[in-house]
């Protein structure tokens, strides 16, 4: 167990005396009390770390201040036992904990003692005040989280090879009610970092989006963390009650995804969102295999994608005279509007020729348009649409192995261009509160060009174009009962059902052709 024994720069006129300065206090791990201001006396803390050392020659580090809180002893505990990328394990969650707690401003940092300084000594009890080191640290957390009243809490985390620091600061007094809904995102928050710091990092935001809306109004979460001297992930997350968005960048490409909460009168119960989200997470994979994606970047994309649309929330009610019925629904997918795209970092993995690059980029997106005064005169429409543009190497046959090098006798490749795209569009109309019109329209393109090489020299090149588009008349399907067609509820389930089923993307053309 680590041992933690602080001494303060108070003692040094004793030390100077040839008084042997000793330790006042030991904090264990375990200690912990309510975090009070960050002024600790305006002094630093020496403290001697024993643990995992040898016991006559104490690691020497220095604390912000003399403040004991939970916090304080985890990070105590990283400092000693985890590496970098570890070190602001379970402090996110236990700082947003201590807000909630007492609402108070604290801040609070660790560092490596001074080169050639012990603990123990006169020097060390009386050297410099440290250079504050919030905001020093190769691995930086910020979060942002705005009340209703308009008090902004923040607090932010960092971690470098020699230190680590938090901070809270409120522009404000915090009710109870207020404590309590900050409180409640603690595991929430400490999720978010872990993810962030897995190597592979991992988008893990669901919790962040469940705020109380009824007390805050708006989160927001930036995270970077250095993955080695060259590479930084980043990631930036808000989160509102109109929208939520994302960005995330790292060393294998970039995503965006925003989603728009400002018309619940199209979201579906969760079975449909959950079927509709499920077919759109297809479509990021089947984009993956046509143009050989990186594996890791769509797994954290449709990860992304997933946190993203978790639960919305109950939406205001509408009113009675706009509600969509079952069979409105069965038109649109369920889920709220968005837009979402993922770009790979380009790669020339053939040094014969470094301009053929492999390159990967998804657009996926969902708009819905809904007019009318009433249900007597609604219009409804929702257009989804996708874009893949890829450029990859392949083997010149099934059975040879790719392995580019600058000898002659590895340039037996294809370099494969794609270029496709879809979209699948629904509307219907009502006139006089009668259902005029339903429809659906689809659409698939795909043009895909390869290069074959042979020992480096072009021997073919032929592009193959395809697409496909149909219009499906609904209105027979949506209304048989105006043909004179009656039938039971579980007859009109069913038929609803599999209209549903066919409004989804179908990025393949030759299976459009089959439908």
């Amino acid at each position: 167990m680590t041992t933690i024994t602080p001494y303060s720069r108070d003692t040094a006129a004793n030390a100077a005396a040839g008084v042997t300065a000793s330790a006042s206090r030991a904090i264990s791990p375990g200690a912990s009390g309510p975090v009070s201001g960050s002024s600790g006396g305006g002094a630093s803390t020496t403290v001697s770390l024993s643990g995992g050392q040898d016991a006559g020659q104490p690691k020497a580090v220095v604390w912000e201040n003399r403040t004991r809180s939970t916090a304080s002893t985890i990070m105590a505990r990283n400092f000693a036992e985890q590496p970098v990328a570890g070190r602001l394990k379970g402090l996110g969650g236990e700082l947003l904990k201590q807000v909630a707690y007492d609402g108070e401003n604290f801040s609070q940092s660790i560092q490596q003692a001074p080169t050639g300084m012990q603990a123990d000594t006169y020097d060390m009890l009386v050297s410099p005040s440290p250079v504050s080191q919030h905001g020093m640290g190769d691995n930086r957390i910020g979060l942002t989280i705005t009340t209703r009243s308009g008090v902004t809490v923040e607090l932010s985390l960092d971690a470098g090879d020699n230190s680590i620091a938090f901070e809270a600061k409120s522009s404000g007094k915090l009710t109870e009610v207020e404590r309590k809904a900050l409180g409640k995102l603690s595991d929430a928050f400490q999720k978010a970092v872990d993810g962030l710091a897995e190597d592979p990092p991992r988008v893990d935001l669901a919790g962040l989006t469940q705020f109380d809306g009824a007390v805050l109004s708006s989160v927001d979460l930036k995270g970077e963390i250095k993955l080695n001297p060259k590479e930084t992930q980043r990631l930036e997350f808000h989160a509102d009650g109109g929208k939520r968005t994302l960005s995330f960048s790292g060393p294998d490409g970039a995503a965006k995804i925003g989603v728009d909460l400002s018309q619940p009168a199209s979201w579906g119960n969760k079975e449909q969102q959950a079927k509709a989200l499920n077919r759109y997470l297809q479509q990021v994979d089947q984009a993956g295999m046509r143009g050989q994606g990186n594996a890791a970047m769509l797994t954290m994309f449709k990860d992304a994608l997933v946190d993203m649309n978790s639960d919305y929330g109950t939406p205001p009610l509408a009113p009675r005279d706009m509600l969509l019925t079952e069979r409105d629904r069965a038109t649109t997918t369920g889920l709220a509007d968005f837009t979402a795209s993922v770009t790979q970092t380009e790669v020339a993995s053939n040094p014969a020729k470094s301009t053929e690059k492999d390159r990967f980029a998804y657009e996926l997106s969902q708009k819905t348009t809904i007019s009318g005064r009433s249900q007597m005169d609604l219009a409804l429409s929702q257009q989804q649409q996708s874009h893949l543009k890829a450029r990859y190497h392949a083997p010149a046959s099934p059975t040879a192995k790719l392995a580019l090098d600058l000898e002659p006798q590895s340039q037996n490749y294809k370099y494969i261009m794609v270029d496709e795209s879809a979209s699948s569009t629904t509307s219907i109309e009502y006139d006089k509160g009668k259902l005029v019109k339903a429809s659906l329209e689809m659409q698939a393109s795909r043009s895909t060009r390869v290069l074959e090489y042979m020992f480096g020299k072009l021997k073919d090149d032929h592009t193959t174009p395809s697409g496909k588009a149909l219009t499906r008349d609904l209105l027979p399907t949506l209304d048989p009962e105006d043909g004179g067609l009656s039938m039971d509820d579980y007859d009109r389930a069913r038929i609803l059902a599999r209209v549903n089923d066919a409004i989804f993307l179908q990025s393949d053309p030759d299976a459009l052709a089959a439908n």
